[in-house]
């Protein structure tokens, strides 16, 4: 059987480009993930593996879509050996397991994709010990916004003034309550 992997890191990226590529790639079974390709316990990843047999061809777009680090994709294709599958990837054609350069290829470059993944975790460290060593802030800026503040003096007014519950003199203002009491309690 040929099965297809599909993978977007978040809700707001669509699979559909990817899906419509596995499926005029010949994949008779599509699992799918939205998922950090960073994160383990993607469900439609493990759901694959599970079903796989001997003889079976894993394919996806790009190789980045199944494996997270040159260690996974070490781990993942001894896997697969195992099992007797072959991965193939429908962008990068070198990368088919089904050859020794195939193999060769695919490990020169998953090693290549960690090392940029390494240079630019470095970089942003620099980057943010640069702006720490210039007492630049760093983060989400502390206190609420000024309409937040605005906010709730109006759900206040509404609540002392009008006797109104908290929860219909928020839901007046537009302040979530919580906000509303987070505001109270640093003023």
């Amino acid at each position: 059987m040929i099965f297809g992997y599909a993978r977007v890191s978040t809700p707001e990226q669509n699979l559909d480009s990817q899906i419509h590529l596995l499926r005029k790639g010949g994949c008779e079974k599509i699992y799918t993930d939205v998922a950090s390709g960073v994160r383990s316990d993607r469900k439609g990843l493990n759901e694959m593996l599970k079903y796989m047999r001997k003889g079976d061809t894993v394919i996806a777009y790009k190789n980045d879509r199944v494996f997270r680090s040159l260690k996974n994709m070490v781990e993942l294709i001894d896997k697969f050996n195992e099992a007797g599958v072959c991965f193939k990837s429908l962008s990068e054609p070198e990368f088919d397991t089904t050859t020794a350069n195939g193999k060769f290829l695919l490990q020169i470059f998953a090693a290549v994709a960690e090392f940029e993944r390494n240079l630019i975790s470095e970089r942003t460290k620099v980057g943010l010990d640069n702006a720490r060593r210039r007492n630049k802030l760093l983060g989400r800026p502390s206190g609420s916004k000024k309409e937040t503040i605005e906010k709730y003096h109006f759900a206040k007014y509404l609540y002392d003034s009008k006797n109104q519950p908290v929860k219909v003199a928020c839901k007046r203002a537009k302040i979530s309550k919580s906000s509303f009491y987070r505001v109270e309690k640093a003023l």
